[in-house]
């Protein structure tokens, strides 16, 4: 079969990790039970803004350029056993340092953005200055009860 271009892409049936490259750069590493059907999605997503797939969740965790999914030439995959995806790609991402992962990226996490605290409304703020907190009361009783069951 090779004599007519095909290739064996038996190996993407198998767990593994995908490194997903962009002009000779790894952007994106992950890790996938059913590589066939993650690729899809990633090669379905390129380019598409963030929240237009049907399975947006899973993309949730890797950032996005531009709101966009992530953009990509090239896909690399290492099949392993499933005891070793978690490893694998930790790893990975610890070597390629890619832009996309967040996760055990130390360069790429994300800033995190203070919000201003909520304001306590006034009617809320006159019911708490009326509640009083009661600290340091001795317990019930001074040991634990212990509960012995009865054979019948």
């Amino acid at each position: 079969m090779e004599e007519y271009g095909f290739i064996n892409i038996t190996k993407l049936m198998h767990c593994g990790v995908y490194a997903l490259v962009r002009k000779g750069q790894v952007v994106y590493v992950g890790k996938s039970r059913q590589p066939l059907m993650r690729i899809f999605r990633h090669v379905n997503n390129r380019g598409k803004p963030l929240g237009t797939s049907l399975n947006s969740e899973s993309n949730a965790k890797c950032i996005k350029e531009n709101g966009k999914g992530i953009s990509f030439d090239t896909v690399w995959f290492l099949p392993c056993m499933l005891g070793q995806l978690y490893t694998l790609e930790v790893h990975f991402i610890k070597t390629f340092m890619p832009k996309h992962n967040v996760r055990h990226n130390p360069e790429a996490k994300p800033k995190p953005v203070k919000e201003p605290p909520i304001p306590i409304p006034d009617d809320i703020r006159a019911i708490l200055k009326q509640m009083i907190t009661i600290t340091g009361l001795p317990p019930l009783e001074d040991r634990p009860k212990v509960y012995i069951r009865r054979l019948l």
